[in-house]
């Protein structure tokens, strides 16, 4: 009588899963993320997520968490692309000379406004909102190293969202009524 190696059966199960299931994830996640590199390296990590806790975890009914994790992780990418928005000037259509003068004046008077209104906010509330919104860092981790509670960050973040979102309503008015 022969000996089944677990570490085989780990791997039958995790490669039927994988066949299974990899078509139907990548297809969502393409849908999902409409850019098909974030698609696959989303459907890789998600993949090696349910590796990583196949201790935990039955391989044969993985499929469900597989597009749980799948999907939590596509929603922190649409997250991210949201945050950063940023387009090399090299990447534009427009070469750095066809800029207009007034559009490039009215930017930089838009970023030192901006640099104005994040100098302004109270210090909790600028160095929260700065390390979750520029620093991209989660809120448990601010927490920790202002050393307070995650509802308090939270509270920081959407106080800064909301003073800057003002001053953003101001600038906007004040363009309005130049000539």
């Amino acid at each position: 009588m022969s000996r089944v190696d677990p570490t085989e059966l780990e791997e039958s199960s995790f490669v039927r899963l994988f066949n299974a299931a990899v078509r139907d994830l990548r297809f969502y996640l393409r849908r999902t993320l409409r850019r098909d590199d974030d698609a696959d390296e989303i459907a890789q990590e998600a993949m090696l997520r349910i590796w990583n806790a196949r201790d935990t975890v039955n391989l044969d009914t993985a499929r469900p968490l597989l597009f749980r994790i799948a999907s939590n992780l596509a929603i922190d990418r649409l997250r991210e692309h949201r945050r950063w928005r940023f387009t090399e000037i090299a990447d534009t259509q427009e070469q750095v000379e066809t800029i207009q003068a007034d559009r490039a004046l009215a930017a930089r008077e838009e970023l030192a406004a901006i640099t104005a209104a994040i100098a302004a906010l109270p210090d909790n509330c600028r160095t929260a909102f700065v390390a979750s919104r520029i620093d991209g860092k989660k809120h448990a981790e601010i927490a920790a190293e202002m050393r307070i509670s995650k509802s308090m960050v939270e509270k920081h973040v959407a106080e800064a969202a909301f003073r800057l979102s003002l001053a953003r309503k101001r600038l906007t008015e004040t363009a309005l009524r130049r000539p």
